[in-house]
């Protein structure tokens, strides 16, 4: 039994129930061990939580590097590139809804501590966006621009739960049009 099947066990189950819906005896069973064979490798279930949410902005971010790290004609090509590729809820949906979970909706006892870290997930990212668009807006206008598309990509992660993928698709597609209109 390694730490990480604990993990791929208990992210479904956290993504699907939330932190509080799960209990420590489902990843147990799900992984075929007793309930206190866990705490071989996790102190709580607190510290099994935050080694998958670190884990899933590690995997986000990577992502996010491959984007930064393909050739683009234009800046906005890659900043569309950067978008599609955040908003593309289809992939790794488990990990998606998993991170949408933890940021919307954190475990109380540990929502202080996540936030922190969010920051500094948030400020990776803000400095990928913010190399691309370096190339041709000036501090203030990017600052605003980072802003929107923060502000959309919440909105987009909810809204993907909500609407068929169709519908979806033109609401991505609405917001990308008005984050372009601004460059």
């Amino acid at each position: 039994m390694s730490g990480q099947r604990l993990k791929d066990a208990a992210l479904p189950l956290f993504a699907e129930q939330g932190y509080e819906g799960t209990a420590l005896s489902e990843i147990a069973k799900a992984v075929g061990i007793k309930t206190p064979s866990i705490y071989a490798h996790f102190a709580s279930k607190e510290a099994l939580f935050l080694e998958i949410y670190r884990d899933v902005m590690r995997h986000e971010l990577l992502m996010l590097e491959e984007v930064v790290q393909e050739k683009h004609a234009t800046m906005e090509t890659e900043l569309r590139a950067f978008f599609y590729k955040v908003t593309d809820f289809g992939v790794n949906p488990q990990v998606k809804r998993f991170f949408q979970r933890a940021i919307f909706f954190p475990p109380q006892s540990l929502a202080k501590q996540m936030r922190e870290e969010m920051m500094t997930y948030e400020a990776m990212t803000s400095k990928s966006i913010g190399a691309i668009l370096g190339k041709k807006l000036g501090a203030a206008q990017k600052e605003k621009w980072v802003f929107l598309f923060y502000c959309l990509l919440d909105g987009l992660s909810l809204e993907h739960e909500t609407y068929s993928q169709e519908d979806f698709a033109k609401r991505r597609d609405a917001a990308w049009e008005a984050l372009a209109a601004l460059l």
